[in-house]
């Protein structure tokens, strides 16, 4: 990337996390306990309030980040979201059910019809969260941005799933870095952008080991398992009955060697999720230096599982820890190479929206 121009002295960026996870625990309850009473409309003002904290423990150059959005944003933004997208759908349903029944394959199609438009309005979804949370996003008074069309970003995301779909899997790397460039490319810290530099060749060469691990493993599943499913089809001719001693033992046998291939596909995925993950930073590019990201498969392992805990024997009220525990991971292995022209970082002029992201609301995607 070609140095800044300007005549503002860039600075050497820190990059820091001044939070631990015990700190959202008295919140994680009070959010719960408001979503009860509320019948779940505070679940928007608490994604706020949890946004407000995560945003403000995340520091540059020991300065607070800072979330400017607020729950009514949200709570409007899923409202228009429901009204313009999915009680059409509940409509059409009632109306074809009731002409044609539901067997009918007039209901068939029209679920295929939504499904599809699905795929692409997720990718419209993303992308509009992902503007809404940067320019809700300040740092000394300058917030960020997301600049490009969401719709096209949409269409994108929909006709290079058919080609990873097709590809058996093999097209994720190329989809990815494709997607990923779009984003970078239009995201802005007041009126300096980002550039990414990264290309789908150097992804692939890690992402071929876990596809790999997940086709050979699921035909060595097949054959492990065989034996087993011919057994079952036996006591099913013969009436189904069988030792119940035996049934149990198959039941286990099949359960172990179906957690045996998650667990190696699991182990090999984040393998190359973190090799993934540090690889975009290390190609984002900003002013006159690139980021650097050093996290590890142990560690997202160890963090998704403990995080996975947390979040089900607290029944969920402890999300928010599970949360800031991802937050606190990716910035304490977060940094930057280089320097920024802090001071020549204009305001962004792009204006706001005045509702959230109401469809990422509706397709349960980018919680926080």
């Amino acid at each position: 990337m070609e140095p800044s121009n300007s005549p503002h002295t860039g600075q050497p960026i820190d990059i820091s996390w001044a939070g631990k996870g015990t700190d959202y625990i008295g919140l994680g309850f009070k959010i719960f306990l408001l979503k009860i009473i509320t019948l779940g409309i505070y679940h928007f003002w608490g994604k706020t309030e949890t946004r407000r904290k995560l945003w403000n423990h995340t520091r540059i150059n020991s300065e607070p980040l800072e979330y400017t959005g607020t729950g009514m944003q949200l709570f409007l933004g899923f409202l228009i979201a429901m009204l313009v997208v999915f009680a059409p759908i509940f409509i059409g349903v009632i109306i074809i059910v009731s002409l044609f029944g539901q067997q009918s394959i007039a209901l068939a199609v029209f679920m295929v019809c939504v499904y599809v438009s699905f795929l692409y309005l997720i990718g419209v979804a993303i992308y509009s969260a992902n503007r809404y949370r940067l320019s809700r996003t300040q740092w000394r008074g300058i917030r960020g941005a997301l600049k490009g069309s969401a719709w096209a970003y949409g269409w994108t995301t929909f006709w290079t799933t058919i080609v990873t779909i097709l590809s058996l899997g093999l097209a994720v790397p190329w989809q990815s870095i494709k997607l990923q460039r779009i984003i970078t490319n239009n995201t802005y810290f007041g009126e300096t952008g980002m550039q990414f530099t990264g290309k789908a060749s150097a992804v692939f060469k890690y992402f071929i080991i876990p596809w790999l691990v997940m086709v050979g493993g699921l035909i060595a599943l097949g054959f492990l398992i065989s034996p087993y499913i011919v057994q079952i089809q036996a006591w099913q001719e013969a009436g189904g009955i069988a030792d119940p001693n035996k049934i149990l033992y198959v039941q286990l046998m099949l359960i172990l060697h179906y957690m045996g291939f998650l667990v190696f596909a699991s182990v090999a995925y984040a393998w190359y999720q973190s090799k993934y993950y540090n690889y975009i930073a290390e190609q984002t590019h900003f002013s006159n230096g690139n980021f650097n990201l050093t996290t590890t498969a142990g560690g997202l392992i160890w963090l998704t599982l403990s995080n996975v805990l947390i979040v089900i024997l607290s029944l969920t009220i402890l999300t928010p820890v599970a949360v800031a525990r991802v937050f606190g991971y990716i910035v304490d292995n977060l940094s930057f190479n280089g320097t920024v022209d802090v001071a020549g970082i204009q305001q962004s002029q792009q204006s706001l929206s005045k509702t959230g992201e109401g469809l990422a609301e509706g397709f349960d995607i980018g919680s926080f």
